[in-house]
């Protein structure tokens, strides 16, 4: 089939957030409207869980304590001092990068910076007018936009003592201290207005057809996650991670070796968001964060933890043990266990972002673990929900200051399990965190998909209803007030 020029780039685009999505259940499922009792979990049903773990391994002669949980060799940083240009993109895709050199640690020409203007910055491609002015989004059709949701909640450009990279920050006219800070963290190919509400022009239809669904668009605005966020008094920020800027480091045209629709992988990410959670805990020493996560920014979160714990058991100098502050991990569609681009052959025919994310992630059809699961997840998943139980964290115990952090995941259900995908990207399985008592692994219905259009005129809407349906919604915001 002749694919337009047009329809490519949307399909390069959607395969962006393939490296984002899955969610699963852990036995029983556990769909909203069923009936089901939800899973329990306590400290002590934890605490049971690590312990018959540690016994499954013991008996498969598995030694937890020789477990590597440093970054993945084929990961390390490239020791390069120059800025990734598209001629050296296989020098530094698919590895962590400093931030004294990332290209995406910068807070230059910022859409939601309100002294971004063209009195100031002339040749601005993105002013400040109304806080979304994201010109693939409000001004390009082919995205999407222009978005014509009124009343775009207020913000501006995060400004936080030892944090170099770019965030948005909202307004918050009422906070709540007793509550927990959130920090919201964007998938591929999108930025903060992920969170925000959008509504097409009217006349408008949906194209969510690879994803097995007809949607009718809305009519009527709906808040999103940073809109009710800043309604029930919370404190928010969501990460930006200048998707805007992959053009200018790797190629970026339609062919099959190239990034097209801008994909970032851990390597791009997982530093920008580490900065932040360190940046937010210590200029906060008396509050709790937490942390929402979509599709790739699902693993992003989790990566991040990671990470800033290995510097802090390694004595690294102004490094910080994150989960004593910690309140909750919530995770919407995200690729703990694989993705559908993997089997595409991505990984081994792309070698730019959009092939080095789809090999950190693995096949969601045919699961084997993989480089950059391996310190993440740890053997059987024992290492994926450290301090779920106040105490054990990446086969220690004693590392948690005595906090219990809360983890939940959201996806929607197969339609038939295992085998038949209403998500085009990820599966329940894929998805789900296997730490039964330590985790609660949530399913939407088939029907909770996000209608209000927002990514490629609803190109992915399955995907995103982890937490832009109403349904996906409410249940990321009932379990953060736990």
């Amino acid at each position: 089939m002749r694919m337009s020029k047009h329809s490519l780039r949307l399909y390069a685009t959607g395969l962006s957030a393939c490296a984002l999505l899955a969610c699963g259940r852990p036995g029983k499922p556990n769909t909203p409207g069923t009936g089901e009792e939800e899973q329990v979990v306590t400290v002590e049903s934890c605490r049971q869980q690590i312990a018959d773990r540690q016994d499954e391994l013991r008996a498969e002669n598995m030694d937890v304590a020789s477990w590597s949980i440093d970054d993945a060799p084929q990961m390390a940083d490239p020791g390069l001092t120059e800025q990734q240009t598209p001629e050296t993109h296989r020098k530094y895709d698919g590895r962590y990068r400093p931030l004294t050199n990332h290209p995406g640690c910068t807070t230059a020409d910022l859409y939601y910076d309100k002294s971004n203007t063209r009195e100031l910055n002339p040749k601005t491609p993105t002013p400040y007018i109304d806080g979304n002015n994201d010109g693939k989004w409000t001004d390009r059709s082919d995205y999407g936009g222009p978005n014509k949701a009124p009343g775009h909640i207020d913000g501006d450009v995060a400004r936080i003592d030892g944090y170099p990279c770019a965030a948005k920050q909202y307004t918050q006219p009422n906070p709540d201290t007793s509550k927990p800070i959130v920090i919201l963290v964007h998938g591929n190919s999108t930025r903060p207005h992920t969170w925000e509400r959008f509504l097409l022009p009217l006349g408008s239809e949906i194209s969510a057809t690879t994803e097995k669904v007809a949607i009718k668009p809305d009519t009527e605005v709906r808040d999103q996650l940073a809109e009710t966020l800043i309604a029930a008094r919370y404190q928010v920020l969501a990460v930006d991670f200048r998707t805007d800027r992959v053009a200018a480091v790797d190629p970026s045209g339609l062919g099959a070796g190239e990034n097209a629709a801008g994909n970032i992988d851990h390597g791009w990410a997982t530093p920008i968001l580490q900065s932040l959670i360190k940046a937010v805990m210590k200029n906060n020493p008396g509050r709790k964060v937490a942390l929402v996560g979509h599709s790739l920014g699902v693993t992003v979160v989790r990566d991040a933890l990671r990470r800033l714990y290995v510097e802090h058991t390694k004595g690294v100098d102004g490094a910080i043990n994150p989960f004593p502050q910690v309140s909750h991990v919530i995770l919407g569609s995200g690729a703990n266990h694989g993705v559908s681009t993997y089997d595409a052959g991505l990984c081994t025919n792309n070698f730019t972002m959009r092939g080095t994310i789809v090999c950190e992630m693995g096949s969601r059809s045919n699961y084997v673990q993989t480089y950059f699961h391996k310190p993440l997840n740890g053997p059987k998943d024992l290492f994926a929900t450290p301090c779920a139980d106040g105490d054990y964290a990446f086969g220690k115990t004693g590392q948690c200051g005595g906090n219990v952090v809360k983890y939940f995941t959201i996806t929607m259900t197969d339609i038939t399990q295992g085998s038949n995908y209403q998500d085009f990207y990820v599966s329940e399985s894929a998805s789900r965190i296997d730490m039964p008592g330590c985790v609660v692994n949530k399913l939407t219905t088939l029907s909770d998909y996000d209608t209000s259009g927002y990514f490629n005129k609803g190109f992915i809407a399955n995907h995103f209803g982890s937490l832009r349906s109403s349904s996906g919604l409410k249940l990321a915001m009932d379990y953060l007030a736990r």
